[in-house]
């Protein structure tokens, strides 16, 4: 009989200071692998420590010895005009940060990479300059091959997206989703594919990967996966978050949680490996 696994994924937000909220959900959830995005790590030590996630999910996930981090930029403040709903959207992290995907695993890795989709990491200082549209924002997807057990393997491909104020999609975001779907069938193994990728369901460039994979927030018709305080919850689906999965995925259990754990809300699957 096959085992079942579980998968988390999440954007566990940059700018909240949510360490407890985060540290209590994952060890209420217990995972298999999770699969986080914005997830951050000091670089200077006067960085606040309330924003530094990546120590605060280590000591949840303490089952978990396999890991993976990978960062997509670097910063120290960030700054933009009429962002998240807000006039002035300001941060200042009082020493340069690590920002990036995180993918901690059960299971051995056998192979690890960091691919980027757009530009290369940086150390990102104007992000009123680099967030115009379509933004310019360094961002990569995490590229994983994990042992089940000796005859099975699994590749996790952990993204986050281009970032549009519109969730439309652009010829950059299509090419990005083209890439990631090329990833996901370069291996015999079956893969998931997870993450925020700032793209509505209907948009051409989601397309990309539901016409080719299953697409869990569609068959499960997911309705929202960011919390209804969201600038865009006013919209017919506010999903930007998604799990997909290939061929040799049996799909166990799927489900969006809603909770105050981040401004994104937790996607959980589990599954089993045909």
């Amino acid at each position: 009989m096959n085992t079942v696994i579980r998968l988390l994924s999440l954007n566990v937000s940059l700018f909240d200071e949510n360490n407890e909220k985060l540290s209590a959900f994952l060890k209420k959830t217990n995972p298999d692998l999770v699969c986080l995005q914005e997830v951050t790590k000091k670089v200077d030590a006067s960085a606040l420590d309330s924003y530094i996630t990546k120590k605060a999910i280590d000591e949840a996930t303490l089952q978990l010895p396999h890991s993976f981090y990978a960062p997509n930029y670097s910063l120290k403040h960030f700054k933009q005009h009429n962002f998240h709903g807000r006039e002035t959207f300001e941060y200042d992290f009082e020493g340069q940060i690590e920002c990036g995907n995180y993918i901690k695993s059960n299971y051995v890795i056998d192979a690890a990479k960091s691919i980027f989709v757009q530009r290369s990491f940086s150390y990102v200082i104007d992000w009123e300059e680099m967030s115009k549209h379509p933004g310019e924002e360094p961002r990569m997807v995490e590229v994983v091959d994990l042992k089940i057990s000796e005859k099975q393997k699994l590749r996790i491909l952990n993204y986050h997206g281009i970032w549009s104020r519109d969730k439309q999609g652009t010829d950059r975001t299509k090419a990005a989703c083209q890439k990631i779907a090329k990833l996901a069938q370069e291996v015999d193994h079956p893969s998931i594919i997870c993450g925020d990728f700032n793209l509505f369901p209907h948009t051409e460039s989601m397309h990309v990967l539901s016409d080719a994979f299953e697409s869990l927030v569609d068959t499960f018709d997911i309705k929202y996966t960011r919390p209804k305080s969201n600038e865009l919850s006013g919209t017919k689906r506010n999903v930007v978050d998604y799990i997909i999965v290939s061929k040799g995925i049996t799909v166990q259990k799927f489900e969006v949680v809603d909770s105050d754990v981040s401004d994104h809300l937790p996607l959980i699957l589990d599954f089993e490996i045909q």
